[in-house]
């Protein structure tokens, strides 16, 4: 078998090869794999042209003019010249009615008024007797607050000085031994020496005695000199004391229960006078127990329970102007009385080692018991309650004997028209939810639509208008604008992203209005447009000549503003661009900044733009 020897030139050739073919191979997974990652856009320039702004929205054909019978309360029908389909005058008679019902209605409801009436003069003048009252009080607070803080300072001064007296005093202390009994006494003398054992106990005998019992000094005790001793007085017995300040806090404490008690006492009426009456009861009850020493939160509790049922028994606070039942107004009363820590109140008086600072304490609390229950009485809040239940009490009555007017004439139609709807029925009776009759006039139509929040400051009364209907085109003008948004609707979220946006004009992409009411009226109307459909409406709002131009088809809206995406040539790239716009037709918008005329952006941007700047291939 014959060997085939391969030349060196074949075995340099062959790893060349497959090398190269490596490398095409590479090289081409990388150009598909680059050509992947680049965009292809389509650009488009920016330029100038012209722009007719227009608001589009959809609403409602209606009358033009319309009138509305209803009763609004129960009456007889007692004639019914009309029903639905018919066409009436200005001046025809529509239905009369029996109004003998509302003569009590109204003799009811002027009762009410008339009470009604009389608590609020009576409130108002029991206000400024209130506030009267609160001057007064507030008046002698004042002068009395300042005497208390300098009681307070003179008795803290002296408790300093007793506690150093009582240190120095120290050595004073004797005992006395007698054969049946040994004693152990505190006395406080005028000088520092001790006296001997047989002055001691003269001064014992003394101190046991009553005040007016005469010392007799047995016969076996020569005389002496006996050195100046004070009889102790009820202030400078070693005895437990009240502090100043635990007097303070009890009473503000009473103070403060007394101003819940005075709010819980408004809250069982919203009748000046009953509250004013039930305040009086229980204070007077409570300042009665006050005086008799009797500081048990039991029995002033009670006490003030007992008074109030005892006033409504007699008539003196009025039981049916309650809002709550007088047995669970009375519990809330002595609950809230019962809530004062009287009996620490009295304690602290009784034990106060200053009868004055306890006594002007006393009377300031008295003073801000009172501030607070003529403040209840001054309070507007009671005050405008009452008026504006006169008031409502007055428009109810008004209105009634205004609608029985109007029955007793009977039902004329102001308008000329057709019976669109008529709910009442001769010799039955009317409801007060019924619509009674409608007339509407045909012969002039409006449409009725709602604009948005940034769309209603474009439009303004007398704008021309454009509308389109399934069966004919008309048009019109803008005759009214309602001052206020009757509610919210798909577009109005549009709207708002536009106006954030700055972009305007939204409200066309939603067939629903955004809120604020707008009332279009139609030229020349023939049977073609009914009553009850839809309508297209299209308001020009203004008209732009050379103005730089976007295409609506290249913006991307976001919460912060509108976009473009830039073309730098340079470098083949694009970059987000934030731009302001202006006015706009159906196609473009007008471009306020952020571009101008000779730029180039993407036509139209793709929604998966992962990074703000990017190279693209322009298609």
């Amino acid at each position: 078998m014959a060997t085939i020897k391969k030349s060196k030139k074949m075995k340099i050739i062959i790893p060349v090869c497959i090398v190269l073919v490596i490398a095409l191979v590479a090289g081409s997974v990388f150009a598909v794999s680059s050509n992947k990652k680049v965009v292809q856009v389509s650009l488009s320039e920016i330029g100038t042209g012209d722009i007719v702004e227009n608001i589009s929205a959809t609403g409602t054909v209606q009358a033009g003019m319309s009138k509305t019978y209803s009763a609004g309360t129960i009456a007889q029908c007692k004639e019914l010249y009309v029903k639905v389909g018919d066409k009436v005058q200005k001046g025809d008679k529509l239905a009369t009615f029996d109004t003998q019902e509302l003569d009590t209605q109204i003799a009811s409801l002027q009762a009410s008024y008339s009470d009604s009436s009389t608590a609020y003069y009576s409130a108002v003048k029991s206000q400024k007797e209130n506030k009267q009252k609160l001057d007064e009080v507030n008046k002698k607070i004042t002068p009395l607050e300042k005497k208390m803080k300098k009681l307070q300072k003179e008795a803290s001064s002296r408790a300093k000085t007793t506690t150093t007296t009582k240190k120095r005093t120290t050595t004073t202390t004797t005992t006395t031994t007698k054969a049946s009994t040994t004693r152990k006494r505190i006395i406080t003398t005028t000088t520092t020496t001790a006296p001997s054992s047989s002055q001691s106990d003269v001064s014992a005998d003394a101190s046991e005695r009553p005040k007016n019992d005469p010392i007799n000094i047995p016969s076996n005790i020569p005389s002496i000199s006996i050195p100046s001793i004070s009889i102790p007085s009820v202030s400078s017995v070693s005895v437990p004391t009240t502090s100043s300040n635990d007097i303070a806090s009890d009473l503000e404490e009473a103070v403060k229960a007394l101003k819940e008690l005075a709010e819980t006492i408004s809250k069982l009426s919203d009748d000046i006078t009953t509250t004013n009456a039930i305040t009086r009861s229980v204070m007077t009850a409570i300042a009665e127990e006050l005086e008799k020493g009797n500081y048990s939160p039991e029995a002033i509790s009670k006490a003030a329970g007992d008074a109030m049922s005892d006033a409504i028994k007699k008539g003196l606070i009025d039981e049916t102007k309650l809002l709550i039942d007088s047995g669970a107004a009375v519990q809330m009363i002595e609950t809230a009385v019962k809530a004062v820590n009287w009996e620490a109140i009295g304690k602290s008086i009784a034990n106060s080692d200053n009868a004055t600072l306890a006594s002007t304490e006393l009377q300031l609390a008295a003073l801000y018991a009172q501030r607070e229950i003529f403040s209840v009485g001054a309070n507007a809040t009671v005050l405008n309650a009452q008026k504006q239940a006169m008031n409502a009490t007055k428009q109810a009555l008004d209105t009634l004997k205004k609608t029985q007017q109007e029955l007793q004439t009977g039902w004329i139609s102001s308008i000329d028209g057709i019976v669109t709807e008529c709910s009442v029925e001769e010799g039955a009776q009317t409801s007060a939810l019924q619509t009674g009759i409608k007339v509407e006039n045909l012969d002039k139509l409006v449409v009725k639509l709602s604009l948005g929040e940034y769309d209603v400051h474009k439009v303004s009364v007398g704008m021309k208008a454009d509308i389109s209907t399934a069966y004919g085109k008309y048009t019109g003008e803008i005759v009214s604008i309602a001052p206020t948004a009757t509610g919210a609707s798909e577009s109005s979220v549009l709207d708002n992203v536009g106006s954030m946006a700055g972009v305007s004009g939204l409200s066309s992409l939603t067939s629903k209005g955004a809120g604020v009411e707008c009332i279009v009226s139609v030229d020349l109307p023939d049977t073609n447009i009914i009553a009850g459909f839809d309508a297209n409406v299209e308001i020009r709002t203004g008209s732009f000549t050379g103005v730089p131009t976007v295409p609506i088809e290249s913006i991307v809206l976001e919460k912060e503003g509108a976009y473009v995406y830039k073309y730098n040539e340079e470098d083949g790239t694009v970059s987000k661009t934030k731009i302001e716009v202006g006015s706009h037709s159906d196609f473009a918008y007008e471009i306020k900044s952020g571009l101008s005329v000779g730029d180039k952006i993407v036509t139209t941007p793709g929604q998966d733009y992962e990074e703000d700047t990017f190279k693209v291939k322009v298609k």
